[in-house]
């Protein structure tokens, strides 16, 4: 047990003891302002229960609580609450020595006991180019995985990549339409008949014959008549965006959407290997992007590796009386099943197969959870981070493996929009920042303000400061809000060193590793500092920061939320840079300057454990 949490439940249980009931721990909150007392316990619902006034229950408590924690200096009640001060000396030291004695495991927990918890994100579509909003899914994910791990779960980080669907039937679509003339038309031999002779097609004739019976030798024409440096995601993103443009202008079009799914279902060798190909430029560019920002996943899926499966799902589900086709299609009418708990949520209808006999994602997301707790059957939960559109339909999927008798738990983590200042994005319509734009504008910006503050540097320390700095301030932007938030993102706000920014709390950070470097104390002088001499407020509130570390982890892996470390380490760096305004380290007396320094490397600790979990690091000088 923590420090802090030590001190909370025997409060809680002094309080308790004075109004002859039970009181939990997390009832001892910190106030949000330090002239309402270090801790507090608020009488309001008590009070109402018992039909007291809570200002009165208040000071009962006060009056007739004892025995404080050694770390406590007095109780007093104040309106509704029941206030108490914290021993400046005593809990600074015990705050000290607690994080030196936990260092990086310092805030870990034991929540998760080692269990197996499968974690799926990093989710993209091939075939598109990875924007901010692809961005928020890595990084949740990525920071949820480290959160769990630091909370004791053994996380499994997987993806699941949409290989197949329209999206990918558009960019082969459009892609044929542009390759086709460098697929030559047969000529007579010499000395036919004329007669013998096939007339020479149009190009849109010769288009629509290539795209009707496309050959494996045909498509390796059209790829190598390509220069190798086209042969990237960026082409493929920028075909998707035409093709959906073009589609929308003209429906006749739309047949040829579903002929090339029709065909990738079947297995046409051809449209296969096009398909397999292109694919292959798509991943490159994501492992790249995953690489950029340290994300290790352990399994990947993909939507074609399930196909099969799903064929056999659909008449396997037909067969069970479970789906039905309506239409042409066939669909799951979920209100229609007894279950109190499925029709209480009024889900509606859920579509398995299209008119067109095309499958949709649900129908592969049900052999894709069987896959997954085949492989992985140890795992307690399985956790899928995907945007909040999708909520219906996951609670849609959810039900549908109840009803196939699936009793395996599973969490949708959901997430709101990445919007501009000057509105939403679409992949479809081309209005989204790219994700190499973005991070190669955040770094130049972020190599700008490093070269002004220091023109000294050679370029291997801008270079890598700026890195820290643009990668800091991304990840921070995008995980400093809470899931169900839409973000606004704007790269200028999310650089700066002023504001809730992550430079600001990398900023800080480097600012007491100045005062470290200037003071060039030895590990002697610093372990035998003595840490009652810290005895100044700000210090004491720096230092009740600092203690809510492990609980502010403990809420964020409860709640899948790194948006509350982000909040935590803004309010340590708001701290820190109080600390750093209010007391003097180097030019204090000997004794006070060590236990100062070593103050100060206790809240570097505590606050770089915080910025790891969000997957950023920080520059030995700003």
């Amino acid at each position: 047990m923590y420090m802090l949490d030590a001190v909370k439940s025997n409060l809680a249980r002094l309080i308790g003891e004075a109004l002859e009931t039970t009181v939990e721990p997390q009832e001892v909150v910190v106030p949000p302002k330090p002239d309402m007392g270090d801790l507090a316990y608020g009488c309001f619902k008590l009070a109402k229960e018992r039909g007291l006034s809570p200002n009165e229950l208040a000071k009962t408590v006060a009056d007739n609580i004892q025995h404080l924690d050694q770390s406590i200096e007095c109780v007093e009640a104040l309106g509704p609450y029941v206030n108490f001060k914290i021993k400046n000396q005593v809990f600074v030291e015990r705050v000290i020595k607690e994080i030196e004695a936990r260092g990086d495991a310092y805030g870990a927990g034991e929540a998760g006991r080692g269990q197996q918890v499968m974690l799926e994100f990093a989710n993209v579509n091939t075939h598109k180019e990875f924007h901010v909003g692809h961005l928020r899914n890595i990084l949740l994910g990525l920071s949820v995985h480290r959160i769990l791990d630091f909370a004791g779960w053994k996380t499994i980080p997987v993806s699941y990549i949409n290989d197949y669907g329209s999206h990918v039937a558009k960019c082969l679509w459009l892609f044929v339409r542009e390759h086709a003339k460098d697929v030559p038309q047969k000529k007579s031999k010499t000395g036919s008949s004329k007669k013998d002779q096939a007339p020479a097609l149009s190009p849109e004739e010769w288009t629509e014959h290539v795209m009707q019976n496309l050959s494996a030798v045909w498509v390796r024409k059209m790829i190598e008549s390509m220069p190798v440096k086209t042969r990237t995601g960026s082409y493929l993103g920028d075909l998707y965006v035409e093709a959906s443009k073009l589609l929308e202008e003209n429906d006749d079009w739309k047949k040829d959407i579903s002929f090339i799914l029709q065909k990738l279902e079947a297995h046409d060798p051809a449209w296969t290997l096009l398909w397999q190909e292109t694919k292959r430029w798509s991943m490159q560019e994501f492992y790249r992007i995953l690489q950029d920002f340290n994300v290790s996943i352990h399994r990947q899926y993909f939507e074609s590796e399930v196909v099969d499966q799903s064929i056999g799902l659909v008449h396997e589900l037909l067969d069970r009386g479970i789906a039905m086709e309506s239409q042409g299609a066939v669909i799951i009418d979920l209100d229609a099943y007894p279950d109190p708990e499925i029709q209480k949520q009024k889900l509606g209808v859920l579509m398995l197969r299209k008119t067109d006999g095309t499958l949709i994602y649900a129908t592969k997301d049900v052999p894709l959870a069987e896959l997954k707790f085949m492989e992985y059957p140890e795992q307690v939960l399985s956790i899928i981070v995907v945007d909040s559109r999708q909520s219906l339909y996951f609670k849609q999927l959810f039900a549908t493996l109840k009803l196939l008798g699936y009793d395996k738990p599973f969490k949708h983590l959901a997430y709101e929009f990445v919007t501009l200042p000057e509105g939403a994005m679409a992949s479809r319509k081309g209005n989204v920042i790219l994700l190499k734009d973005l991070m190669q504008k955040a770094f130049e910006a972020a190599r700008q303000e490093v070269l002004k503050r220091h023109d000294d540097w050679n370029e291997g320390k801008v270079d890598y400061t700026a890195w820290c700095i643009s990668q800091g301030g991304v990840n921070f932007a995008l995980l400093k809000q809470d899931p169900e938030k839409v973000i606004v993102f704007d790269i200028q706000k999310a650089l700066s060193f002023e504001g809730d920014t992550g430079p600001y709390v990398q900023y800080a950070l480097t600012r007491l590793q100045a005062i470290v470097n200037k003071g060039k104390a030895s590990k002697k002088d610093l372990s035998g500092a003595d840490l009652t001499k810290l005895e100044h407020e700000t210090e004491k509130q720096l230092a009740v920061c600092l203690a809510q570390f492990p609980e502010v982890c403990a809420r964020s892996a409860a709640l899948y939320r790194p948006s509350l470390i982000a909040q935590w380490l803004l309010e340590a760096a708001s701290k820190v840079n109080a600390f750093y305004r209010d007391v003097q380290v180097l030019d204090a007396p000997k004794d006070l300057q060590m236990a100062r320094l070593r103050f100060i490397l206790a809240a570097q600790k505590s606050m770089t454990n915080g910025l790891r979990c969000l997957g950023i690091n920080v520059p030995d000088a700003m």
